[in-house]
């Protein structure tokens, strides 16, 4: 089993579905700054506090990114900054 999430394609802008392992807690919006989670993109475990909220990675409304690691973060700024210069 997976849970249905959505990835952003800038190209074609639209959501494509994106699929994570049901047994990665993942999220988008958590109160609990300390809350253990995996990395929407890597499944990497981190603190809910210490994630970042990805661009390319959304709950499946679309409405919001979910966490991200550091590693997953930087990764998804250097294809949007080569995206950028080919543009």
């Amino acid at each position: 089993m997976s849970k249905m999430l959505k990835k952003w394609d800038p190209d074609r802008r639209c959501y494509d579905p994106y699929e994570c392992p049901d047994d990665w807690k993942v999220c988008g919006l958590a109160f609990d700054m300390d809350a253990q989670i995996n990395c929407a993109c890597c499944g990497k475990q981190i603190s809910y506090g210490d994630g970042y909220t990805s661009r390319e990675i959304y709950d499946s409304s679309g409405m919001f990114g979910m966490c991200i690691c550091q590693d997953c973060n930087e990764a998804q700024w250097e294809r949007e900054k080569k995206r950028r210069t080919n543009e």
